[in-house]
């Protein structure tokens, strides 16, 4: 499946320390978790904000981050929480400083990007729909209604983006910023409406699967290129396309695939997540065997490949995943990056492959993957 997966002989030559001196143990590997560990505690000191309760954008500015970066912290902490329940406490309290963007004081509540007094209308639909899906995880992993109630709360305002201009679909902003409607808000609202119908009544389950799959058709119609791929977005006025192909979108469009497999038994859909995953050898960077992209999109193609993984078996792509991991960790090590998100991003990945290491974590996945039908 992989054309070009480069040996750890040939990251050292670009210039990458392999894991084991990284451990200090010439020969002796560190485990996903340990490298796991090491880059949240990097967070905790230099990101947390204490006496709020959130986390600074970067190392130089230390005002709270937007929450696009909040919810890749999020997802980064419930990953750890299924490792050591230390982390769960600081998911608690992030949850809690969380709460200072949530505005109550419009028609529709959801997340502003900063912390907000209410009534604001900067609004973005696909910030609000990563939150749906960490907070079903959340859910998941401490069987706390807050997290499932939020969640519901949330996919709400991402939904009431939805309408009929170019055929249907959910903009980007509740403004209507940019006039565009793109994957990275359709893409991970179909998945959380799959993944959280698994906790709905048979009556909200059926409306969260039909929203699901309405979203899955229009988005794959609208963006699903002819190299297997998504492109970004759609200007609502022109139809003209941005014909950028960043890994998130490809990954949650893979994923939504997997949660229709998953609700409908039908191979069909499962040989679609299938071409996805064979088309992302294309995001490759070719000299590293690690995806090109920033590690703020491309965490979420290490997402995606575990769980079609899960799926399928193929060992290529749980190689992928893990040259991916490994070169990133070794560029962190190296220097890491300014900002929270892409540390955050690290963090959430690494985690997710310390799954893969223990019995578990494998399944909780397994329990996961498995939407009720």
């Amino acid at each position: 499946m992989i054309p070009f997966r480069p040996s750890l002989v040939a990251i050292w030559s670009l210039g990458f320390l392999v894991s084991a001196s990284a451990a200090g143990l010439p020969g002796t590997p560190i485990s996903y978790e340990e490298k796991a560990v090491e880059v949240t505690e990097y967070i905790q000191q230099n990101f947390w904000l204490k006496k709020q309760n959130l986390y600074a954008k970067s190392i130089a500015d230390q005002s709270p981050d937007h929450i696009w970066g909040g919810g890749v912290m999020f997802s980064a902490l419930v990953a750890a929480g299924r490792h050591d329940p230390r982390y769960l406490r600081i998911m608690h309290m992030f949850y809690d400083g969380l709460d200072s963007y949530w505005d109550t004081k419009v028609k529709i509540p959801g997340y502003e990007p900063s912390p907000t007094a209410g009534g604001g209308n900067d609004k973005y639909y696909d910030d609000n729909a990563w939150m749906v899906i960490t907070f079903i995880e959340a859910y998941q992993v401490t069987g706390a209604s807050r997290y499932l109630k939020r969640a519901n709360e949330s996919l709400a305002f991402v939904m009431s983006g939805w309408d009929d201009a170019v055929g249907g679909g959910i903009w980007w902003h509740e403004a209507h910023k940019d006039n565009s409607k793109n994957t990275c808000s359709n893409a991970p609202a179909a998945v959380s409406c799959f993944r959280i119908s698994k906790y709905a009544d048979a009556k909200n389950a059926s409306k969260r699967i039909a929203d699901g799959l309405k979203l899955t058709e229009w988005t794959t119609k609208t963006f699903r290129e002819p190299n297997g791929l998504f492109s970004d977005a759609i200007d609502v006025t022109t139809g003209r396309k941005n014909m950028g192909q960043l890994t998130y979108n490809s990954a949650l469009m893979l994923r939504a695939y997997l949660c229709v497999y998953s609700l409908t038994g039908n191979d069909l859909y499962l040989e679609e997540a299938r071409k996805i995953g064979s088309a992302a050898d294309a995001l490759l960077d070719i000299r590293t065997g690690a995806y090109r992209d920033k590690l703020r999109w491309s965490h979420l193609m290490i997402e995606a490949d575990l769980e079609l993984y899960r799926w399928t078996g193929e060992a290529d792509l749980l190689q992928r995943a893990k040259t991916h991991c490994d070169v990133n960790y070794e560029l962190w090590k190296s220097k890491p990056p300014a900002e929270l998100i892409d540390n955050a991003a690290l963090a959430r990945e690494l985690w997710l492959m310390a799954d893969q290491e223990t019995d578990a974590g494998r399944a909780f996945w397994k329990a996961s993957d498995k939407l009720r039908k």
